[in-house]
């Protein structure tokens, strides 16, 4: 979600650059309303409470159980943290995190330890943002402007150097912040629930000698004693996006002078024919089974596999004519998908 929320806002700022005057982004003034969150984790709440909806408006009077996790965060990043420790965090006296950086560096260059005689000092990530890199006060480091440059930050100089050193043992924060979230939010959306922690569902699992997989944590923590027939199979759903939405498609091709959305001949988002539709479940003449990603013409289209590669007849061409396709269901935006547990297996 947030790779999707980068990428809308570069392409926001690309039009603001493209197709019109420089406008420089809203300063961020406004007050936020009690109980928000970022974009993306909301979406990933939200994407949580509403399937667990769906479910429930298909399954009348079903019992819920819910699997949550707790975190210590203070204790997962200082071991031996105990009492006033946990009010007074990395910057306790500080009022800046530049000003405990720099304190905690001794306001000195930690690339050439004052070699340079650089009064100019910068705070530098050490796994860069690009990366994935957070203002955490342990991914920042004090740098003197003339150690801090473009050349550096490239394979081979000394602050890609720390990246590759920093990435061996970095852990990130963010699973366990989500979680400390989701579950505060599930026990308001979800009252009568039944609530169970990951803790206790390790316990239970190994109870019943069922291996790691987020499926036998869900049979768990239903509260069954005994296994009476293990799956085969598990069933995997995920969504397909019938429009396409590139930038790419508006860029005038085959000789056109015109954006393709105007065009008849190549028609793209074309959503069925012969009765086909988009993402239709067909069976191949020789028994292979895949979802329809595409039309070609009025009389072909493009048969893609669960994994994602195109099933064909001829190695010479990966069309399919509709003639020989037979219709399993039609799934509209959803794709079904079943994975035998073999493969599916969790580490």
């Amino acid at each position: 979600m947030k790779k999707l929320l980068d990428t809308r806002r570069s392409y926001r700022r690309g039009r603001r650059n493209r197709n019109t005057r420089y406008r420089s982004p809203c300063f961020l003034n406004r007050t936020k309303p009690s109980g928000w969150l970022p974009p993306s984790i909301a979406s990933k709440i939200h994407h949580n409470i509403n399937w667990i909806q769906r479910i429930q408006a298909v399954m009348p009077k079903a019992e819920l159980h819910i699997e949550v996790g707790k975190f210590d965060m203070a204790k997962m990043k200082q071991p031996d943290i105990t009492g006033l420790g946990y009010q007074q965090g990395d910057k306790y006296g500080y009022e800046t995190t530049k000003q405990y950086v720099l304190d905690r560096d001794n306001y000195t260059c930690q690339i050439c330890h004052g070699k340079t005689k650089d009064p100019e000092l910068k705070i530098h990530h050490i796994i860069y943002r690009s990366n994935g890199g957070t203002n955490q006060v342990s991914n920042l480091l004090t740098v003197c402007a003339t150690c801090h440059t473009q050349a550096n930050h490239q394979p081979g100089g000394k602050l890609y150097a720390l990246l590759a050193k920093k990435f061996q043992s970095y852990r990130s924060l963010k699973g366990a912040t989500f979680m400390n979230i989701l579950r505060r939010r599930l026990f308001k959306a979800f009252p009568e629930a039944k609530f169970q922690y990951g803790a206790q569902t390790t316990l239970d699992r190994a109870k019943l000698d069922l291996p790691k997989a987020h499926y036998n944590d869900a049979v768990t923590i239903s509260g069954i004693q005994k296994i009476a027939q293990r799956p085969t199979a598990v069933v995997m759903f995920h969504q397909f996006r019938k429009k396409k939405c590139s930038l790419h498609e508006a860029t005038a091709r085959k000789g056109r002078k015109i954006p393709n959305i105007m065009s008849k001949r190549n028609a793209k988002n074309k959503k069925f024919s012969k009765g086909f539709y988009l993402n239709d479940y067909v069976q191949l003449p020789d028994g292979q089974k895949g979802n329809v990603s595409g039309f070609s013409g009025k009389i072909k289209c493009f048969v893609k596999a669960g994994d994602g590669y195109y099933l064909a007849i001829s190695s010479k061409y990966k069309h399919i004519n509709l003639s020989i396709l037979k219709v399993i269901r039609h799934q509209n935006n959803w794709n079904v998908t079943e994975i035998e547990v073999k493969t599916h297996q969790m580490a």
